[in-house]
């Protein structure tokens, strides 16, 4: 049995040294340690793969994760003939990011859609009036909701990215987000049945 190589490998496109030739075997013979290794050695690599695609680094960081254990649960999708490891991982990687960005985009459009169904929508009439009852409405919000709001519609950030800056998790930005859509519904109805 091999030992496994320095987690300190150092990965140079142009060619494999003898670490990375003993991961790639490893690899090859499902060994742990390579698994480990070629995380540890193509990393940044991978999630650059990932990230050059999906613009998210929660999800690229996902992507490769489930990348590299479905390889290992999958077992032998790779042999040296198909190229050098990492070349092998970086496509893998980035044909599942492919994968997650086409998904999303239409998971995206359909969160889109359900939002516009039930948008809120300003009054037509009158942009300078329809500005003010927007910013009336807000004042109607918690804090909490009202910052939601200000980062998602006004700043465009995703939730994620939300939650991210607030400190927040995911959920917790979603469920402000709706409920400070309603409350706005609510009082935009209320301010035109008037």
């Amino acid at each position: 049995m091999m030992d496994a190589p320095s987690s300190r490998i150092r990965h140079s496109p142009k060619s494999s040294g003898p670490e990375e030739r003993a991961v790639e075997a490893g690899f090859v013979a499902r060994e742990a340690w390579a698994f480990e290794a070629a995380y540890v050695t193509y990393r940044r690599l991978l999630y650059g793969a990932a990230y050059g695609v999906l613009h998210d680094a929660s999800d690229a960081e996902d992507c490769v994760h489930d990348v590299l254990i479905r390889l290992w649960q999958r077992g032998h999708a790779y042999t040296a003939a198909r190229g050098t490891l990492h070349a092998f991982l970086s496509v893998c990687v980035r044909n599942e990011a492919l994968s997650r960005r086409r998904r999303g985009v239409n998971r995206a459009r359909i969160e889109r859609e359900k939002l516009d169904a039930g948008a809120v929508e300003p009054p037509a009439d009158d942009p300078v009036l329809g500005r003010m009852i927007v910013t009336q409405s807000l004042q109607s919000l918690t804090d909490p909701q009202r910052q939601a709001i200000q980062l998602a519609y006004y700043d465009g950030l995703t939730h994620e990215e939300i939650a991210r800056r607030l400190g927040e998790p995911v959920g917790t930005v979603k469920s402000r987000l709706s409920n400070a859509l309603r409350v706005l519904r609510r009082v935009l109805a209320e301010g035109k049945n008037e």
